[in-house]
């Protein structure tokens, strides 16, 4: 039986976020301003390309924290280090960087577990998480290693595990830091604004029995999803009240999400698409910014927002969450 799909009316707030997109204006709060995190111990996931690997290379040169890279490609990322080395050493005029890499893949559940356990080995604390990994708009019907939408499974389940590993010793650290300076990040886009009305196509999540969809509303979901955790956060976590978790649209850039993209598209890209580097000043925004209270919203780069309407519904977030968390009960 086929199920329809009906995205929610993009409206005017949908039209200015895309806007924003194509012309967002230069970033304010950048280096200049970053606190210098001395002893933080900051993750950043896709942290060996893209706007990841500006994220990085930005923390390590005008910071002094720890980053560990939670990657997928071990060789790709020993490459990404060396690279790293040479740049901040030119750019910031430092070396001897204090950085690691933990291999994970969240199209597979069961490499979870394993990485968080690997960090958890190593550090005694943890005060920034950047979950900035993600795959976007591949092949309809594609699917992660446990048969979930591949876009659901790797921007969403994945890193949802990964949190719940990490939430302990997450607290645990914010408990021995001001207020807000422990941080949860959750890179989400301006996908959301192609989902449903609340976010996720309940009746069929996976998209087996959906016709006629297309590759944005499919990755819509996820990224509504991303909101939806962002907000869902400390609800479900009242321990955790010094922890800030926000959600954000890093940005339209040039990156490898592209990779999928149709040759229409990616001819058109060209034209609306900006470095990656300013992507990196959103995420470090709402990471570092002393204006973020959790529950924002972030878009390029490095402004205060709102979230789609819909999804900031208390209902929608409380059932957006129960979806993840129930999907997730049998990989825990």
């Amino acid at each position: 039986m086929s199920i329809k799909y009906e995205s929610a009316p993009i409206g005017k707030q949908g039209l200015c976020a895309i806007w924003t997109q194509i012309f967002p204006g230069k970033p304010k709060y950048t280096e200049k301003d970053y606190p210098k995190l001395d002893g933080k111990v900051v993750i950043v996931t896709g942290a060996n390309a893209g706007v990841g690997y500006e994220v990085t290379k930005s923390l390590l040169g005008s910071t002094n924290a720890k980053v560990y890279m939670f990657t997928r490609n071990k060789q790709k990322t020993i490459d990404a280090i060396k690279k790293l080395e040479i740049e901040v050493a030119s750019e910031y005029n430092k070396k001897n960087l204090k950085v690691d890499y933990i291999t994970i893949d969240f199209s597979d559940l069961t490499t979870i577990k394993p990485a968080a356990d690997e960090f958890l080995s190593k550090e005694s604390r943890l005060d920034i998480i950047i979950h900035n990994a993600g795959v976007m708009a591949p092949p309809i019907g594609s699917v992660s290693k446990q048969g979930f939408e591949l876009q659901l499974g790797t921007n969403v389940l994945g890193p949802h595990l990964l949190q719940k590993y990490l939430d302990p010793l997450l607290i645990k650290t914010s408990h021995t830091n001001k207020p807000g300076e422990t941080r949860i990040v959750w890179v989400a886009s301006s996908g959301q604004y192609f989902s449903p009305i609340g976010g996720v196509h309940y009746e069929d999540p996976n998209f087996t029995n959906t016709p006629n969809v297309s590759k944005m509303q499919i990755y819509g979901q996820s990224k509504a999803l991303n909101v939806l955790q962002a907000k869902g956060w400390n609800s479900a976590h009242p321990d955790g009240s010094n922890v800030i978790s926000v959600s954000l649209c890093p940005g339209a850039l040039k990156t490898e999400l592209q990779r999928h993209s149709t040759p229409s598209e990616a001819f058109m890209s060209k034209f609306i698409l900006h470095e990656a580097r300013l992507g990196a000043y959103t995420e470090l925004f709402a990471a570092l910014s002393p204006d973020i209270r959790s529950g924002d919203h972030v878009e390029c780069f490095g402004k205060k927002t709102r979230a789609r309407k819909d999804l900031e519904d208390p209902k929608a977030i409380s059932k957006g969450w129960d979806f993840v968390e129930e999907n997730l009960k049998p990989y825990l």
